[in-house]
């Protein structure tokens, strides 16, 4: 898939509102380019992340639109795009949501944030989770293509406002870093719980949502 394709450039940013209608594969509901979309697993880091946050949503992204098709931007390995059929698919029951921002966005904003999303493209995973641009995890990538469109969602948190003594994230730490003891615990962090929870958001209401 062609990059420079992604986020079309509109005449005015985030107001292209288009009815999701697939039934059986996706909700149906008014998306917006730019939406954030978030979902859940309850199984491996999804688990870890869960138990560390309280929370069932462990993955996010940013919805926009490709050819006539509504895609996700995503950080899974390497950074990349997938339907939003197949984004919904892989939801636990229960952990689809979409969010937006509450205030408008100029349309000089969004194309900043647009050019920094596509030279993201093809960027490795960050299973360590860090904040430098090397490497991006779901949450970070969401968090910093807004932070360019000049909104920070919400307060950076740090590895130790988490639980990370649960059984099953501890286990997760000590597979990628060694030991709890070796983790940075000061390294800059944000989950994507944080995010869904942001006060600059408003909840989309779907219907037929997992």
């Amino acid at each position: 898939m062609n990059i420079r394709h992604f986020f079309p450039i509109i005449s005015c940013a985030f107001l292209a509102v288009t009815p999701c209608l697939r039934a059986g594969e996706a909700p149906s509901f008014a998306l917006q380019e730019g939406d954030i979309v978030f979902s859940g697993s309850a199984a491996g880091q999804g688990a870890a992340i869960t138990a560390a946050t309280g929370s069932p949503f462990t993955h996010c992204g940013v919805a926009f639109k490709l050819d006539g098709r509504w895609m996700v931007l995503e950080a899974v390995q390497p950074v990349g795009v997938t339907t939003l059929e197949n984004f919904f698919s892989r939801a636990t029951k229960g952990t689809f949501a979409v969010r937006r921002p509450k205030a408008a966005i100029t349309p000089e904003a969004y194309l900043k944030a647009r050019k920094w999303a596509v030279a993201q493209v093809g960027v490795d995973y960050d299973s360590r989770f860090g904040w430098d641009d090397k490497k991006l995890y779901c949450s970070e990538l969401v968090w910093k293509f807004y932070q360019h469109a000049g909104i920070e969602l919400c307060p950076l948190r740090k590895f130790r406002d988490y639980d990370l003594r649960h059984p099953t994230t501890k286990k997760i730490i000590e597979q990628r870093y060694g030991s709890l003891e070796q983790l940075p615990m000061d390294e800059k962090v944000i989950a994507p719980s944080d995010i869904l929870s942001s006060p600059l958001l408003a909840e989309v209401p779907t219907e037929g949502k997992k």
